[in-house]
C-alpha cells in the first residue's frame, strides 16, 4: 500500500461524532464525485468514483445523516472498476441537497445556478463550512475524493485536483484558515491544490485528523 493510500484508508476510517461535520464531509465527496441526471424512473443522485473507499464513506455517511440505505454495486467500464452509490427517491434526494445546502428551502440550488447539476459543480455554500470542525471534515473529504500524496521517502508533495478554478480557490481559502500556503497549478483541464513543503503537508494531516499517516510521516522526517 501507498504511502497516500494509507492516508485514506485512515480517513475514510474516521467518523465524526457531530451531524454537521458529517454533512460537511459528504458535501465535498458529492461535491467531487456527485453527479445528478435523468434516467427511466425519473431524477437521480449518484456517487461514482474509482476508489471503493469513496463510495463506501458516502454510504456511511448518508446511513448516519439521513438513515439512509442505498444500492452500492461495482461496474467495469473500458477495463477499469468503478463503484456507484445511487439514490432514485426524489424526496431523498431533495433531504439530501437540502441538507448539504445544495438546495434551498424552496428546492432552487443555492449557488444560483438553474440546473441542479451545474449547483452540483459550484462550491458548498460557505454555511456548511462556517465552523472550523465543518472546515477540517470538508478537506479530509476533498482530499478522500480527489487528493493524492507522494512517497515522503522520495519527496514532498501533496494535492488535491479540482475541475474547476472555484472550487479550487474554495480549496485553497479553507486552508489558507489554518495557515497553509496551498499554491494553485493549472494541470491540463484541471487545477490543482497543492502543497509542497514537508512541514506544511505535516500540518494538514493534523488539521484533516490523520494521526497515524501524521507520525508515520514525523518519523521518515
Amino acid at each position: 500500500m501507498s504511502f497516500s493510500s494509507g492516508v485514506k484508508e485512515e480517513l475514510y476510517r474516521h467518523i465524526s461524532p457531530a451531524r454537521h461535520c458529517q454533512l460537511a464531509e459528504l458535501a465535498a465527496l458529492l461535491h467531487f464525485n456527485g453527479s445528478i441526471g435523468v434516467g427511466t424512473t425519473g431524477t437521480f443522485l449518484q456517487i461514482h468514483a474509482e476508489n471503493a473507499l469513496v463510495v463506501r464513506k458516502c454510504f456511511t455517511l448518508l446511513q448516519k445523516t439521513f438513515n439512509i440505505s442505498t444500492e452500492t454495486r461495482v461496474q467495469q467500464e473500458n477495463q477499469q472498476t468503478g463503484y456507484f452509490c445511487r439514490i432514485d427517491d426524489p424526496e431523498l434526494i431533495r433531504r439530501i441537497l437540502q441538507g448539504i445546502k445544495f438546495l434551498d428551502q424552496t428546492g432552487s440550488p443555492t449557488s444560483g445556478e438553474e440546473s441542479l447539476q451545474d449547483g452540483l459543480r459550484c462550491p458548498v455554500s460557505r454555511l456548511l463550512i462556517r465552523n472550523s470542525c465543518c472546515q477540517r471534515a470538508f478537506l479530509r473529504g476533498a482530499f478522500l475524493a480527489a487528493g493524492s500524496m507522494s512517497n515522503p521517502g522520495k519527496g514532498y508533495h501533496l494535492e488535491i485536483v479540482c475541475s474547476t478554478m472555484e472550487r479550487a480557490e474554495q480549496i485553497q481559502s479553507i486552508m489558507k484558515e489554518f495557515e497553509l500556503d496551498a499554491r494553485i497549478v493549472t494541470r491540463k483541464k484541471n487545477q490543482v491544490v497543492y502543497l509542497k513543503e514537508g512541514s506544511q503537508i505535516v500540518d494538514f494531516l493534523g488539521v484533516v485528523e490523520a494521526g497515524i499517516a501524521l507520525m508515520n510521516l514525523e518519523n521518515i522526517r
